[in-house]
């Protein structure tokens, strides 16, 4: 009768190699994780530097805008101000000015790309510090805030550009078309004296420059908000 022989079992062994395979998942698995937040924080990086981008190019636009809209306000007080030889002795340019300061509709237009693009796809949460991601979210809401007031402040142009067609116009024109470019005219001095002496327009663009002037004080606080971002944005970059 043969006689068989086994090894004994070396636990030892079987626990040291068990032992391995655990470390080289796990090894595995954190040198993923390692390597997914390494990406992540590049994007994190990247979607950083764009942010900046776009609000940096957010504070020229606002620049622009309240430049406007102040130098409408001060035509505007000086065309209800300005005695009768002043108006009258007024031509070319300086009329064109103070027609549009009656029925000026520009409103603030932010670059937002990147963040209606975070929000968008709910990415908001890669930006990795919470108190820029509250303060974009702001950011956000102050914008859905003033947009009631630019809504009125379009509205009340139109209804003093429909004002002044008694006297001759539009005589100005906010969207480019071949329709409104037929019915164009140009304004004189004794546009400007008629217009002022019209109770029902003047009352109309008193009313529109009131809007405009609490859209100004709007973009102000908006504009310390925009300054706080870019602050924020100025700090992370220093600090990464």
């Amino acid at each position: 009768m043969a006689s068989t022989s086994t090894s004994p079992i070396s636990w030892n062994r079987l626990s040291i190699e068990a032992a391995v395979i655990v470390v080289s998942i796990l090894l595995a698995f954190a040198i993923d994780a390692w390597w997914a937040d390494k990406q992540e924080r590049r994007l994190e990086q990247a979607t950083l530097q764009n942010l900046k981008s776009d609000f940096l190019a957010s504070r020229d636009e606002m620049a622009i805008m309240m430049g406007m809209l102040e130098e409408a306000r001060s035509n505007f007080a000086y065309f209800q101000s300005a005695s009768t030889s002043e108006l009258a002795a007024l031509e070319g340019d300086s009329i064109g000015l103070i027609i549009n300061s009656l029925v000026i509709a520009a409103t603030y237009d932010p670059v937002s790309g990147t963040l209606d693009a975070l929000v968008g796809d709910g990415r908001l949460g890669l930006i990795n510090d919470p108190a820029l991601r509250k303060t974009l979210s702001d950011w956000r809401r102050a914008l859905d805030d003033i947009q009631e007031n630019s809504t009125d402040l379009r509205s009340e142009a139109q209804r003093v550009h429909r004002a002044m067609e008694p006297h001759g116009g539009p005589f100005h024109i906010s969207v480019m078309n071949e329709r409104e470019l037929a019915v164009v005219r140009k304004a004189n001095a004794a546009t400007l004296l008629a217009l002022r002496q019209d109770a029902v327009l003047m009352g109309k663009a008193r009313s529109h420059h009131f809007t405009i002037s609490l859209y100004l004080r709007e973009l102000y606080q908006l504009g310390e908000l925009l300054e706080k971002i870019i602050a924020m944005l100025d700090q992370m970059e220093y600090q990464n």
